[in-house]
């Protein structure tokens, strides 16, 4: 059985994520060889994704029994490019997930809690760490246009904060608060 799990910049639905990734311009760009304009993209993106729910993580937010899932700790940044942080929050939402005091902002839906320390972590603990990268978070297009790859999304799992918080949720259960001191607010990626 697996004890605990880390979510590496996730997102769900995977029609959210997609169409707001920098990666699906490409994918974009064949669609509307077939389709009048991104409206009709988007309109048969969305009824593809009743089949993709199955497979995806949306699909196992409802639980199918009563079975809670072991803690979890999911890790986002702000200012992705690649999987947009409102899908991360989705995810968190669908979890129930809860955020440390210590955060760059509030997010809807999403309740606080406290660190959670060796021996008081519980089966369904669900926690998430959003980190903001300020220059990269402010170059984000506000338009329904693709940004530009800005390195949010492979920064995140080096920075030094977020690798300690894993290694320690990983080893002993426990989710700190890393943001204690500087509220996760990056300038800028720093790799």
């Amino acid at each position: 059985m697996i004890d605990r799990a880390v979510l590496g910049v996730p997102g769900t639905p995977f029609a959210k994520v997609m169409t707001r990734s920098l990666a699906f311009s490409d994918y974009d760009s064949l669609l509307l060889m077939n389709f009048k304009n991104n409206r009709h993209v988007r309109m048969v993106i969305g009824l593809v994704q009743m089949a993709w729910d199955s497979t995806e993580g949306s699909g196992f937010l409802a639980e199918p029994v009563n079975e809670p899932s072991p803690p979890i700790l999911i890790q986002a940044g702000l200012g992705d490019a690649t999987v947009p942080t409102g899908a991360a929050e989705a995810l968190a939402r669908g979890f129930g997930a809860r955020v440390l005091p210590n955060r760059p902002r509030d997010i809807y839906g999403l309740n606080e809690t406290v660190e959670i320390r060796p021996g008081n972590a519980q089966m369904g603990d669900v926690v998430l760490t959003e980190f903001l990268f300020e220059k990269e978070f402010a170059m984000l297009p506000k338009n329904d246009v693709f940004g530009v790859d800005n390195g949010v999304h492979v920064c995140l799992r080096i920075d030094h904060m977020a690798i300690e918080q894993i290694k320690v949720f990983v080893t002993t259960g426990e989710i700190l608060d890393i943001c204690e001191e500087d509220q996760c607010i990056r300038e800028s990626i720093g790799c």
